[in-house]
């Protein structure tokens, strides 16, 4: 075999081991949000995700560790458990605020619905944010949210990549509904992170180093 054919070979094992690995981590989000009795189990096995994530994506790259998905999602669900149920509930409020905004203008007033889409956009990457750097922001809930309110307007090219993957993540499932089943939050998170990983280097691996 060629050094050609061999490099092709590696990059197309380590493909497919990237894959099954998404496969499995979004099984594990299932699973996690089930075992949470979804409400409370949504805010921990999102944010474990992310952090199986940070590890595949941004460490991986830069110091070739290797990481064993199941015990480390595992870990960090049960780690973060009570913490992410602090906090859940305020984005439940927020995006039932919004559901609701949006039934009131659509029957009394459409003529400001632009209006609305450009808040909802607005608070949908700040949950992106927020939910992707949470566990590298220092501080308290009320400075990890006044952080994630900024990087949209610091961030203005990953945030419209963000849009524009989820539009196309959301037409691709609409297409194929069994993409939901395999890879409804892993495959957008990995985007966003691989995404962001520059960004978090930049940013914010100094100052936690």
């Amino acid at each position: 075999m060629s050094e050609s054919e061999s490099t092709l070979s590696h990059a197309l094992m380590r493909g497919m081991q990237l894959l099954s690995s998404l496969v499995y981590l979004n099984l594990l989000w299932f699973l996690g949000v089930v075992a949470g009795g979804v409400v409370l189990g949504i805010g921990p096995a999102t944010l474990s995700l992310c952090a199986v994530l940070r590890e595949l994506i941004w460490e991986l790259i830069w110091n070739q560790r290797e990481i064993a998905v199941g015990p480390f999602f595992l870990q960090e669900y049960q780690r973060l458990w009570k913490e992410s149920n602090r906090f859940i509930f305020l984005f439940y409020g927020i995006y039932l605020f919004l559901w609701l905004d949006f039934r009131v203008i659509m029957r009394f007033s459409p003529s400001i619905v632009p209006a609305f889409v450009v808040l909802a956009v607005l608070v949908f990457l700040v949950t992106c944010y927020f939910i992707v750097f949470y566990q590298v922001f220092d501080g308290s809930l009320r400075t990890k949210l006044k952080n994630s309110l900024l990087l949209p307007w610091l961030f203005p090219a990953q945030s419209l990549g963000i849009l524009a993957l989820v539009g196309g993540f959301l037409l691709l499932i609409m297409r194929f509904p069994v993409v939901a089943v395999l890879f409804l939050m892993s495959v957008p998170f990995a985007l966003f992170h691989y995404m962001l990983r520059k960004k978090y280097w930049q940013h914010f691996r100094g100052k936690n180093q």
